[in-house]
């Protein structure tokens, strides 16, 4: 119901509305409907107080319609969302609808092509296209292909290989007929006269038993350094003898501690303390390294490695593990070099393996103990250290190579 048609002045007016009872005179007239009135339960109760609410809800609503006032013109008011859809279902049924007069029918252009389906009608101008009918579509269905052979491992394993020689040999003959020179290749070319000579009869005299000439194998001159340097059981037993004659001197200062038998035992001939190695690995050369100056070469060919003096001398110390330089098991021994003294020093040697004295001579064929790391070590090692004269350390490695003595 649109109230915009109706001027509301006293909400009395309005049929089948009650006025709402106040709170006052509702407790002035329970007392007297109390009497005659049964007792009421509950839900009887309840259905009191729902109606008392809707009646003074239903109250408010006319009052405060009352006082709206709504003039000729404005927009219209609605008391509720339903009175408002069933306005605008009733302002959509007075409207007024109109048919269009009929226009020109567009004419239309058939297309007879197989590739745009049948009867295919297209607007001459302006418009739309007709819909076009697709053709059938053939769905093909996909046939399924073994997978592509692989040959053997064994056969493409053979074939790798093959290849990896071919091209090895290959590469091989290539440096070789890029590295030879031209004159292994050609033929020599002779003089003339080289080839012209012709070799003469050689003949042999008859043998005459009478003027034979016969050598002793004692008498040949023995070239070999080694065999000259090695001592034989008698010439032991005469040095020995020596030494064993004279007290021992110091082991420190650049002097012989056994001068008589040192004079005795000059040699040229100097070795590695292992001669059966080809390459000694060297782990700390001779000079200065961090912590201070090395004097002597640390060589590291294995533990156990059996060690021999670097030439023939005379033991001049021997250290059980009580070396006071840090050398743990060590030994020194005096040598005659062309007569200027040398002393070598075997540091850090296994343990128990020393097999030398004070006193004793030894050649390069003696066994003085083998490689360990006792005292201060880090690892199997031998440390060798040489002395001249003056009592001060040079490079092992250099002067046995060259004779030269770098000093420390």
């Amino acid at each position: 119901m649109r109230l915009a048609d109706v001027r509301l002045k006293n909400p009395e007016d309005l049929p089948g509305v009650t006025q709402p009872t106040s709170p006052a005179r509702a407790a002035t007239e329970a007392p007297s409907q109390a009497g005659s009135a049964q007792p009421a339960t509950r839900r009887a109760l309840r259905e009191q107080e729902r109606a008392a609410q809707a009646i003074a809800r239903t109250g408010a609503e006319a009052r405060a319609t009352a006082r709206v006032q709504v003039l000729q013109g404005s927009p219209s008011l609605y008391t509720s969302r339903r009175a408002m859809r069933e306005a605008a279902t009733q302002s959509a049924r007075e409207l007024t609808v109109s048919k269009a007069a009929a226009g020109p029918s567009v004419a239309s252009i058939t297309i007879a092509n197989p590739a745009l389906g049948a009867d295919n009608e297209l607007p001459a101008t302006g418009g739309s296209p007709a819909p076009r009918r697709l053709a059938p579509r053939t769905i093909r269905q996909a046939v399924p292909t073994a997978p592509p052979s692989r040959p053997a491992p064994r056969a493409r394993n053979l074939a790798r290989k093959f290849t990896a020689g071919s091209a090895l040999v290959f590469i091989g003959s290539l440096v070789a007929v890029t590295s030879l020179p031209a004159q292994a290749i050609e033929a020599p070319t002779l003089a003339p006269e080289v080839l012209s000579i012709e070799p003469s009869s050689q003949e042999l005299d008859r043998v005459n038993a009478d003027n034979d000439t016969f050598f002793a194998r004692d008498e040949i001159v023995v070239t070999d350094p080694l065999a000259g340097a090695s001592m034989s059981d008698d010439e032991f037993a005469s040095y020995q003898a020596v030494a064993d004659s004279e007290a021992s001197g110091s082991s420190y200062g650049g002097d012989p501690a056994f001068p008589r038998v040192w004079e005795m035992l000059s040699t040229d001939y100097v070795q590695s303390p292992f001669p059966s190695l080809a390459q000694l690995r060297i782990t700390s050369p001779f000079g200065y390294r961090p912590g201070g100056s090395h004097g002597g070469t640390d060589i590291a060919p294995g533990l156990g490695t059996e060690i021999r003096p670097v030439a023939n001398g005379v033991v001049s110390a021997v250290w059980q593990g009580n070396n006071p330089g840090g050398g743990g098991y060590t030994v020194f021994i005096d040598h005659n070099i062309d007569g200027q003294f040398v002393q070598s020093w075997y540091a850090h040697m296994l343990p128990g393996s020393i097999q030398v004295e004070v006193g004793q001579v030894v050649d390069i064929t003696t066994v003085i103990g083998q490689v360990g790391s006792s005292g201060r070590s880090t690892g199997p090692h031998l440390h060798l250290e040489m002395k001249n004269t003056d009592y001060v350390s040079f490079d092992p490695m250099l002067w046995l190579q060259t004779r030269e003595m770098n000093l420390e």
